[in-house]
């Protein structure tokens, strides 16, 4: 008896763990309203569920801080920005999927300024628009002519765009998508106003058991609409890239670099003319093989651009 259970032990640590239904990244779409007003694109992670649905779920709390000027236009962004997300994918048929995400947004003066001139100050990262603003004071303002100014108040929350969405996968590790904004935001200034369209090819490579890579490349279209019309870029381009590391069955680190082109051109000011880089990164918990939960933290490595100052982020995603 004592030899069967010593064999049957053994067998089972023999046994391969089961890939979990997730084995890439969470889903992140840009937060600043200056360029996701613009643009429909985001990192991609591979979306069809391994049933019938998957669910991402996910909640972003940003600190923005953009204050730039010249002769005649300036961009003033001093806010933090919630947003509730959630990520819906259905399988309709082997190898194709549909998408829809909406999304319940808010901006506000907030509460987190001297703590992240705290944390800032600890990683050795100086922003000198937060010195010349006051804490937790709200401001959105884009002055675009001598003496024309769009200026936006603070908001409760309410809807924001809408994305839709049809894909196909390209054998197990890649996948192309369509995806469509629908603007049914209910926030003066956080939301695009017209329709929009992009094209995700998103794929992942195991590159060892406890190592796989992620990554999305992605092509959009929006209009141009609205006051800042002679300004507004109508194609864009994205591009994410990271790994996910396996600590143990449970346990996983992550990190994903995403770029997004200019939203704007032609008017001298960085947060409008220069491209978005961010780095999503994180620690992922695996409570079942069908369900995980993440934290992470969006940094902006590089500050001239329309990626926010710092989001801190609470995700879950489930299928069956």
């Amino acid at each position: 008896m004592q030899s069967l259970l010593t064999l049957g032990l053994l067998a089972a640590s023999l046994t391969p763990i089961p890939p979990p239904d997730f084995s890439g990244l969470p889903p992140w779409a840009p937060q600043n309203p200056l360029e996701a007003n613009r643009s429909v694109l985001f990192a991609s992670p591979l979306l069809m569920p391994s049933g019938d649905w998957a669910f991402n779920f996910s909640f972003d709390y940003a600190s923005a801080i953009e204050f730039y000027s010249t002769v005649t236009r300036s961009v003033l962004l001093d806010a933090e920005l919630g947003r509730f997300q959630v990520w819906a994918t259905r399988r309709i048929a082997p190898g194709w999927f549909v998408l829809g995400q909406m999304q319940i947004q808010g901006a506000y003066g907030g509460f987190l300024d001297g703590f992240i001139d705290g944390y800032h100050s600890l990683l050795g990262v100086k922003y000198i628009a937060r010195d010349l603003r006051p804490h937790d004071t709200f401001a959105h303002d884009i002055r675009y002519a001598k003496g024309e100014t769009l200026r936006y108040g603070p908001v409760d929350l309410g809807l924001g765009d809408t994305r839709l969405g049809i894909g196909r996968m390209l054998g197990e590790h890649a996948q192309v998508l369509l995806v469509v904004g629908v603007p049914t935001s209910t926030n003066l200034g956080y939301g695009a106003g017209t329709l929009q369209t992009g094209l995700l090819l998103s794929g992942e490579a195991p590159l060892l058991p406890w190592l796989t890579f992620s990554g999305s490349l992605g092509l959009g279209f929006t209009p141009r609409t609205g006051t800042l019309a002679p300004f507004e870029n109508q194609f864009f381009a994205s591009f994410s890239f990271g790994p996910r590391i396996r600590l143990s069955w449970r346990n996983f680190l992550y990190f994903d670099i995403f770029v997004h082109t200019p939203p704007f051109h032609g008017t001298g000011l960085n947060p409008l003319d220069t491209a978005d880089f961010s780095i999503d990164f994180g620690w992922m918990f695996r409570l079942d093989r069908g369900t995980e939960l993440w934290l992470s933290i969006v940094e902006d490595p590089y500050p001239d651009g329309p990626a926010l100052d710092v989001v801190f982020r609470i995700g879950l995603r489930t299928g069956f």
